[in-house]
C-alpha cells in the first residue's frame, strides 16, 4: 500500500500501477527524503519528473508545496497521477505532463516556469539522474525569481540504488547530502546559482 505519509493529505491512500517498470516509493523511504530537506519547506514550486503514480509530487502538495508539475512520459502512469491528485484534493495545485523528461524540462523552460524543489525518482541505473540534473541547469529553471528579478535557491531530491554511478556535482548543482535506506540511496543537491 501507498499512502501520502504526513502533512494535510497524511494518511490518504494512493493507487498505484500495476506494472513492472515502475517502483513505488516505500513510506519509510519518502518520509526520510522529506525529513532530509525540511527547511525548503514550504517551497512554492515543485517538479516531479519521474511522477510513477504522483506519491513524492502528492507529499510536497501535502506538505505545503504552493504548486506541482507531475510528469510520466507513460499514458498509464499519467491517469493514476490525475486519479491520485483529484482523491487527495489538490486538482487546483497540480499540473500533470505525460513527456519525455527531456521534453518536459525544454517545456517548463519555453513557460517561463521556475522551481524552487525538484524531485526525481526515476529507472535505476540509466544515468537519469546525472542527465536530468544538467539539462535542469542548462534550462536554467531552478529557483523562483522575486519582484527584482534575483533568483532564490533550489534543491533537488534524487533516489537511486547502491550501484548508481552518481557524481558530487553536476554542472551548478552539488550534492549537499547522501544517506542510505534499505538498498536505496537518497542524494540531496542543491543548486549554485552564483558558481561558473
Amino acid at each position: 500500500m501507498v499512502r501520502v505519509v504526513s502533512g494535510t493529505a497524511g494518511g490518504m491512500k494512493l493507487k498505484t500501477i500495476d506494472s513492472d517498470s515502475t517502483k513505488p516509493t516505500l513510506d519509510r523511504v519518502k518520509e526520510a527524503m522529506f525529513s532530509m530537506i525540511y527547511r525548503w519547506f514550504p517551497c512554492e514550486s515543485v517538479l516531479d519528473v519521474f511522477s510513477g503514480n504522483g506519491s513524492l509530487g502528492i507529499e510536497a502538495l501535502s506538505r505545503g508545496a504552493g504548486h506541482a508539475v507531475l510528469n510520466d512520459k507513460s499514458k498509464n502512469c499519467c491517469s493514476v497521477i490525475k486519479d491520485n491528485v483529484s482523491h487527495t484534493g489538490f486538482e487546483s495545485r497540480a499540473d500533470v505532463y505525460n513527456k519525455d523528461f527531456s521534453e518536459l524540462i525544454s517545456l517548463m523552460k519555453r513557460d517561463g516556469k521556475y522551481f524552487d524543489l525538484v524531485l526525481l525518482d526515476p529507472p535505476y541505473n540509466k544515468g537519469f539522474i546525472g542527465d536530468t540534473l544538467l539539462l535542469l541547469d542548462k534550462a536554467d529553471i531552478c529557483g523562483i525569481p522575486d519582484d527584482d528579478g534575483n533568483r532564490g535557491g533550489c534543491v533537488v531530491v534524487a533516489e537511486h540504488s547502491a550501484g548508481e554511478d552518481i557524481k558530487d556535482c553536476y554542472g551548478r548543482f552539488e550534492r549537499s547530502k547522501c544517506k542510505k535506506y534499505g538498498t536505496v540511496f537518497v542524494s540531496v543537491f542543491e543548486y549554485n546559482q552564483d558558481k561558473e
